[in-house]
């Protein structure tokens, strides 16, 4: 969604939260506070007095201190801006960090990245990674070694045919799991019912192959159990818990590192099986079938152990993000009945109840794309936005700030700003279409997967992924809120995630 684990936050001591899917609350710009007259980072306004203790001024934010809760730290990004302006400084931990609400100074961020883009490391998975004398994954790996595992693979997920090749096999897992609900009239368990068909199709575009994830029965399998239970440990350690696994293999340390040695060896047999058929097939003079494993290890400048942490990377994160993505946008189209009709007429145009959807089909359908957008636009994916860390100083709003400043880059809360949004409590696509409602957007006021360097390199696959599930699902079934249901409350763990398993009511579609 990032793609899973490529776009986590990674400040232990700040950066995610929960919501509810209904609140978006308007932002009017207002006059920061005036600074003292200099134009130094000390000068930027932001919280004063206690707040600006190391370490423990942070914490002073939240409750019990006050009343925003750490899993809301959305509407204390809210507040910072309605009363600082659209630059804030914060005492992080030991160093000050700035909150940005102006998309010009984000792009002018962005631009400024470097060859190596630094962010934050995820410490629970730093610290697995030691223990297991691992090198670093792609989604926690820093300069050089991030690169070297990066600029290769980069070229393979981004190019456009990279991922639209796997297009009529995404759709018929996408067939297999609106079989899956033939014999109910409602569709639960979100987002974890989801993550079964989005663990398929990670499963298809890593090694080719189907992993049996889709059930009709609600068997829970043990890929998609210890999937989960990664998943809820490696975004929950980043919220008020004290990091003892950092001094010895804690009960929750051992629970993740439990989960992750299942993923792990799971990945391994994938690929150790991939690697035979390849083998085999060369051996016997036989054309083997492309997968992005494949592609990698024929790609120069990757090595294999470099391919295995990708590949591992890829696998384990292109699940949780696809689910939520995918929970929340049948939200907003059951939400807005006059909206999923619009979209059923174009997707009924284009798209067989059952069948393959070719690699062309998406691009007939723009208003599916612009319901993916909008639905990221409502519920930011990622609690805030992109942290970056320049390696070179640079000026925002006249304030001349040094390298090495964390800089939190708040993409969510300007996709609830007026001032760039109009009507932004509505859920309205036709924003983002020409001739429609289009305004004038901002490109750098939306941007759920990043941009540069470092963007979510997985961009492609998931929205590809979502864009054939959604487009399946509701060419065969009309999706209706619960009776009483108006909204999904949800948190931030990695990505926004559901409060409560949510559900959706199925009414089969006859035409």
């Amino acid at each position: 969604m990032r793609y899973a684990r490529v776009r986590l936050l990674a400040d232990v001591k700040a950066l995610t939260a929960p919501c509810r899917c209904s609140v978006t609350t308007t932002t009017q710009p207002v006059e920061a506070i005036q600074s003292t007259g200099g134009n130094n980072l000390m000068d930027i306004p932001g919280p004063g007095g206690i707040y600006n203790l190391p370490y423990f001024g942070f914490r002073l934010h939240f409750k019990p201190f006050s009343k925003y809760d750490m899993r809301l730290i959305s509407e204390k990004y809210e507040a910072w801006k309605n009363k600082y302006g659209p630059i804030v400084r914060v005492r992080l931990g030991k160093p000050w960090g700035l909150y940005l609400f102006d998309p010009d100074d984000i792009e002018k961020v962005f631009r400024s990245d470097n060859k190596h883009p630094e962010r934050l490391t995820l410490p629970l998975l730093s610290v697995y990674e030691k223990r297991q004398k691992i090198p670093p994954s792609l989604a926690n790996a820093n300069g050089e070694d991030w690169y070297a595992m990066r600029g290769p693979t980069q070229k393979i997920m981004l190019r456009p045919k990279a991922v639209t090749k796997y297009a009529p096999k995404i759709s018929a897992i996408a067939d297999d799991f609106v079989d899956s609900l033939k014999n109910s009239d409602r569709l639960e368990n979100l987002p974890f019912k989801l993550m079964e068909y989005s663990a398929e199709g990670v499963g298809m575009l890593c090694f080719n192959t189907r992993l049996g994830c889709i059930t009709s029965d609600n068997t829970v399998t043990p890929l998609m159990d210890y999937t989960k239970e990664y998943l809820d440990h490696l975004g929950n350690h980043l919220y008020s818990m004290i990091p003892t696994y950092m001094l010895y293999k804690s009960k929750f340390y051992k629970e993740f590192e439990t989960a992750a040695n299942f993923l792990y060896s799971e990945a391994d047999k994938h690929i150790n099986k991939a690697l035979a058929d390849l083998k085999q097939a060369s051996e016997n003079g036989l054309e083997h079938e492309s997968n992005l494993l494949l592609d990698l290890l024929s790609t120069p400048g990757l090595t294999p152990a470099q391919v295995q942490r990708t590949i591992t990377d890829v696998f384990i994160g292109g699940i949780d993000s696809t689910a939520n993505t995918l929970t929340f946008l049948l939200f907003n189209l059951a939400n807005n009945p006059d909206k999923q009709e619009r979209l059923f007429q174009d997707i009924k145009e284009h798209v067989p109840k059952k069948g393959e959807i070719q690699e062309d089909t998406i691009n007939k359908m723009p208003y599916l794309k612009a319901c993916l957008k909008e639905s990221f636009r409502t519920l930011f994916p990622i609690a805030g936005g992109t942290l970056r860390i320049l390696d070179k100083d640079i000026t925002l709003k006249g304030y001349n700030i040094p390298k090495g400043t964390p800089m939190q880059l708040c993409s969510g809360t300007i996709c609830r700003d007026e001032q760039y949004f109009p009507q932004n409590d509505k859920f309205i696509p036709e924003r983002w279409m020409r001739g429609e409602a289009r305004t004038d957007v901002n490109p750098f006021a939306h941007l759920p997967f990043g941009f540069g360097p470092r963007k979510c390199i997985g961009q492609r696959f998931a929205e590809q992924e979502v864009y054939i599930c959604a487009a399946k699902l509701l060419r065969n079934y009309r999706v209706v809120l619960p009776p009483g249901v108006t909204d999904i409350p949800y948190y931030y763990c990695i990505f926004a995630t559901p409060k409560e398993p949510a559900s959706f009511l199925l009414e089969k579609r006859q035409d």
